[in-house]
């Protein structure tokens, strides 16, 4: 038992909850995605348009950005320097339904940490974004004290 009731620092950085930002321009996705990150106790927030993202992208921070690969005829890929400007420790996860290796190989190339193919690897989804975020805080933590 401890004697007050206070979180202690240790505690506070276990109960923060990591925020992410997932770009989808289906609605059914995003609800999906939404719900199934809110329930694995993440800050969520949705939005439809690689236009929106950008616009988030500058007003805050995320621990994790998921993106589709496709917008239209845009591709993320387009925005992915811009992003990597705004918030350049978040690891990028790209979750597409287009599952041709070569444009697999452009999103890595470009910035994605991760690439998953719709519906396939949905359960892998929290899994894969928790852990990147995972390594990108203690890499963050190991560059800032060498």
């Amino acid at each position: 038992h401890r004697l007050h009731p206070y979180p202690s620092n240790q505690e506070k950085m276990e109960l923060a909850k990591h925020s992410v930002l997932c770009v989808e321009d289906d609605k059914d996705n995003l609800e999906l995605m939404t719900y199934l990150f809110k329930s694995n106790n993440f800050e969520v927030t949705a939005c439809d348009s690689l236009e929106d993202c950008l616009l988030q992208i500058r007003r805050s921070r995320f621990s994790a950005i998921i993106l589709d690969n496709r917008f239209g005829n845009r591709s993320s890929v387009e925005v992915c320097d811009e992003i990597r400007f705004f918030n350049s420790n978040a690891p990028i996860i790209f979750y597409s339904g287009e599952a041709r290796e070569s444009e697999k190989q452009k999103a890595i190339e470009a910035c994605a940490d991760a690439y998953l193919v719709k519906p396939n690897d949905f359960d892998k989804l929290t899994d894969t974004v928790s852990k990147l975020i995972e390594d990108s805080n203690s890499h963050h933590k190991t560059s800032l004290n060498p």
